[in-house]
């Protein structure tokens, strides 16, 4: 091949380059130009929810362009990520996915990879997560609960979906402290919240936005809450390392991605917004007064946490030696 075919090939290939970017920024500039489907992968109330509606809100406001949630549960929110990995590349299908995803990435057989298949926009927060009984318990305390549990063995269970970031606190404190608890394995955590309200089960492991109205009126006592930090709502109740019991300080971070294949221009567009948003006052304080800690960042930031916390659960999930049939 000639001097003078290379250089034809070359100008080819920069052309083609060049006639991408150019079609990827057009599409940007009209961008939106139609409502955007917020998809949250549990049902309402749920952390991925709150958070998704705080954030909708405030950006269909601020943008003037509707920002729409909607719930696809199922399967431990491996509905809601599938459905939006096949979705088309334009920007107008996000989800908001979370820590118990990643978890699911390595327990079960999805048809998704949180890394491949999603194109980073922003991170949003962390939530953090609670050890919680009905006040009429006995135990005050986290050590008082474990030394009921060592006394009754077997007898004392908690409740949580298989797989997710409740589960794996309860086995946490199984193996931290040898003691054996009984789990009772609940899809939704609606039906989770019954079966503790009702007293047929004695310790929630929650995300703290669900118990913290039952704390606020006593009728549930927090024994510990994960984080670096107490909750700005629970001032006097431990974090977890303060308690002493460090393992189970496990908290939700929560990513918005789109499909992989999303132009940056487009991706740029969106995390600019949901940057305003997150970082105005009266969505830092919403966020704040049901346990989520707000964060930002670049798409790139975003991907860089995004790649580690994967990895970081294959580990673990490993480790724990759970398994989901």
């Amino acid at each position: 091949m000639n001097a003078q075919w290379i250089s034809r090939i070359a100008i080819l290939i920069l052309s083609a380059a060049g006639f991408g970017l150019a079609a990827g920024e057009a599409r940007a500039q009209g961008y939106p130009n139609k409502p955007i489907t917020f998809v949250v992968p549990y049902g309402p109330g749920s952390g991925n929810d709150v958070i998704a509606r705080i954030l909708a809100n405030k950006m269909s406001d601020s943008w003037g362009h509707p920002v729409v949630v909607v719930n696809r549960a199922g399967a431990t929110g491996s509905v809601g990520l599938e459905t939006t990995a096949k979705a088309a590349p334009d920007g107008y299908t996000i989800v908001i996915a979370s820590t118990s995803q990643m978890i699911n990435q390595h327990l079960s057989k999805v048809r998704y990879d949180m890394v491949r298949d999603f194109a980073p926009v922003s991170l949003s927060g962390t939530l953090s997560y609670s050890a919680a009984v009905l006040s009429s318990f006995p135990a005050k305390s986290l050590n008082e609960l474990v030394a009921m549990a060592k006394a009754s063995p077997g007898k004392l269970n908690y409740t949580g979906t298989i797989g997710s970031i409740a589960h794996f606190m309860g086995e946490m404190l199984k193996t931290a402290h040898n003691v054996d608890l009984m789990m009772i394995p609940n899809k939704l955590i609606a039906d989770a919240e019954a079966d503790v309200v009702s007293g047929r089960v004695e310790i929630w492991f929650a995300p703290l936005n669900n118990v913290l109205p039952y704390a606020k009126t006593g009728r549930m006592r927090v024994l510990g809450v994960t984080g670096e930090k107490r909750a700005a709502e629970l001032p006097d109740v431990p974090t977890m390392a303060e308690t002493g019991f460090p393992a189970l300080d496990i908290s939700a971070s929560y990513f918005i991605l789109a499909p992989a294949g999303t132009p940056k221009p487009v991706i740029a567009a969106l995390n600019s917004e949901f940057a305003k948003a997150i970082g105005s006052k009266d969505v830092k304080d919403r966020l704040a007064a049901v346990g989520v800690d707000p964060s930002s960042g670049s798409p790139e930031e975003a991907g860089a946490l995004l790649k580690s916390e994967v990895a970081k659960w294959g580990r673990i999930v490993k480790e724990s030696g759970i398994r989901v049939d």
